[in-house]
């Protein structure tokens, strides 16, 4: 219904590009290639110079992820993007966002995309789960497998947290749906920002609870 909506809207008042302002598309394919600031490839959490995004060993220890591929740092239009996505209902800015996803990521062809569920008020506030959003757009344009296989049971909001308080926040807060469809898969965990990690690192452990074989991550935007 809410993507029905932002269609008829557009018919009539058309978005704008938010790099150049051209009428008809949240971002001109002209200027997609302007809309992300690259980071170099990192470990997530220490920052530390790695390979394809690679964790490195030293974190490899407590986290349970094996990469997060990032396409852009959290910042001007990456950072009114995730805006837009995620308070203004404009779906349309997934599918650019998807696009910068899908540059940073390697070839891959047996994984499962799964986004990490947002919280079922803010799923009821926007009308839609981003996250899913994002997932349905990779799945397109990788040809990967999509599937919602978490399930949320908190409902905290987490944007302003530090990272003790979001691993407290988050202990126990996803579940595993279809754990037949889990066991021995390797995963690829979808979400629009990371900041301490913290959320990724939780959604992770449970599916590898559930017997997944690796879990990596891809994200739109990292703030630092």
């Amino acid at each position: 219904m809410m993507f029905i909506l932002e269609k008829l809207i557009s018919a009539v008042a058309p978005h704008q590009c938010i790099v150049c302002g051209t009428e008809g598309q949240l971002v001109c394919r002209y200027c997609e290639p302007d809309l992300s600031l690259p980071l170099p490839p990192h470990c997530y959490r220490c920052n530390a110079l790695s390979m394809s995004n690679a964790v490195c060993v030293a974190c490899r220890r407590i986290s349970p992820l094996r990469h997060v591929w990032v396409a852009s740092d959290y910042s001007k239009y990456a950072k009114q993007l995730v805006y837009l996505l995620k308070y203004e209902g404009a779906q349309e800015a997934a599918a650019s966002m998807g696009h910068a996803m899908q540059s940073t990521m390697p070839y891959l062809e047996d994984a499962t995309l799964v986004p990490v569920p947002t919280a079922t008020s803010r799923v009821r506030q926007r009308g839609y789960d981003h996250a899913k959003l994002l997932s349905i757009k990779l799945a397109q344009l990788t040809k990967l497998s999509y599937r919602p296989l978490l399930g949320r049971l908190g409902q905290t909001r987490q944007v302003g947290t530090k990272k003790h308080q979001r691993e407290i926040q988050l202990q126990e807060a996803f579940w595993p749906n279809h754990p037949d469809n889990i066991r021995r898969t390797h995963i690829i965990l979808v979400d629009d920002v990371i900041t301490t990690g913290a959320t990724l690192e939780q959604a992770a452990r449970a599916l590898k609870q559930a017997g997944a074989k690796t879990v990596d991550a891809v994200v739109f935007a990292q703030k630092r």
